[in-house]
């Protein structure tokens, strides 16, 4: 029997359930494998159960439940089904091989074997158990109660999916480490999405690192800055359809929407050249022009840099209300201005040259 999973990306709700899962993982020195997919044990699955539990009294501070009428995913199981989830479904989970007779719409579909099933079967202790299982093989509210319209007019790929939807056993399990993998910032919690599981990885946690120096940055800046600091410390090129695809879903209370930065900002962002000329620069009223696509400014602004430089040299003051201040706040830094009067050029014919203008 193979020993490893092999998990690929699909729609927003299932790829934030693996990060929650692979966040859980870490944090329990439990090892896993990814790049464009993620690759774990079987047995990590057992160990997860008991870890998103630890998770959130050790982590978040709070206690976790799935049984009831909890608050992340309400009547999941029966508080009476509690034991039975614990001691013999979360037992058989490990043990997931793909059924050519089933079909899961996420992923390559991992269930419990059917004799397996039948053992299970016995031991539970409900009237309908078939009932139970219908539940772990079909997607609905108690896998995700806030799923609601989008609000937004085009709809991302997940939104053509209903509660009618069939899932594997797997699938059904992973959903409810979901939760784990949305930040929390000043516009609602949010989750990077793309088309690549390494990606997806490493853009949310250079959010997350992002969030950690002030709170207060709205989407459009963390996503891009995100981007910036892929392109500065990967150094990989990705494809078109890769950039297409890179997305932020923001939950806001029971509302669900979503946010992405125009292509050819994400193509700039992810260039590494580009980048690190926009890291040497270090100034965020520059990188906010690059995340508005205003690049013609950033012409303006190296005429006003020289300009400053000229006062600086003749021993003038620049005052509050100079232009300069619009672009910098180093505005007074004679050698600096210098450095960037030399990057400005530079950084405004590669981003011409990337977006082909």
């Amino acid at each position: 029997m193979e020993e490893k999973i092999k998990l690929y990306p699909s729609n927003w709700l299932y790829n934030a359930g693996v990060v929650g899962l692979l966040k859980v993982l870490e944090y329990n020195k439990i090892g896993f494998e990814i790049n464009e997919q993620v690759i774990i044990n079987k047995s990590a699955i057992k160990a997860s159960y008991e870890g998103i539990f630890q998770y959130h009294k050790e982590v978040l501070k709070e206690n976790f439940s799935i049984w009831g009428r909890n608050k992340r995913y309400p009547n999941y199981i029966q508080y009476g089904q509690k034991d039975f989830f614990k001691n013999y479904y979360i037992e058989a989970l490990p043990r997931v091989e793909k059924n050519g007779n089933k079909k899961c719409s996420w992923c390559e579909g991992y269930f419990i074997p059917l004799e397996l099933l039948k053992e299970l079967e016995r031991k539970f202790s409900g009237r309908d158990f078939s009932a139970f299982m219908e539940q772990r093989e079909k997607f609905q509210g108690i896998h995700f109660a806030g799923l609601g319209a989008a609000i937004t007019e085009v709809p991302n790929s997940f939104w053509n999916l209903n509660f009618s939807t069939p899932i594997c056993h797997l699938c059904s399990y992973l959903i409810i480490f979901n939760h784990l993998a949305f930040i929390k910032t000043s516009e609602g919690e949010i989750f990077i999405n793309a088309p690549h599981f390494k990606l997806i990885w490493d853009l949310n946690s250079f959010a997350e690192n992002l969030l950690q120096k002030s709170k207060e940055y709205g989407i459009r800046k963390i996503l891009g800055s995100s981007l910036l600091q892929w392109a500065i410390k990967r150094r990989t090129l990705l494809g078109a359809w890769t950039m297409m695809n890179i997305e932020v879903i923001v939950k806001k209370g029971d509302i669900i929407d979503y946010f992405d930065l125009p292509q050819d900002i994400t193509k700039i962002l992810l260039d590494y050249e580009i980048a690190n000329l926009i890291e040497r620069i270090n100034e965020e009223k520059i990188f906010d022009l690059i995340l508005r696509g205003k690049f013609s400014e950033i012409e303006k602004a190296n005429y006003f840099v020289l300009k400053a430089i000229l006062k600086l040299k003749k021993k003038e003051e620049i005052s509050e209300n100079d232009p300069i201040t619009k672009y910098f706040t180093k505005y007074q830094d004679f050698n600096d201005l210098k450095k960037v009067s030399e990057i400005l050029p530079e950084l405004y014919l590669k981003i011409l040259e990337k977006i082909g203008r």
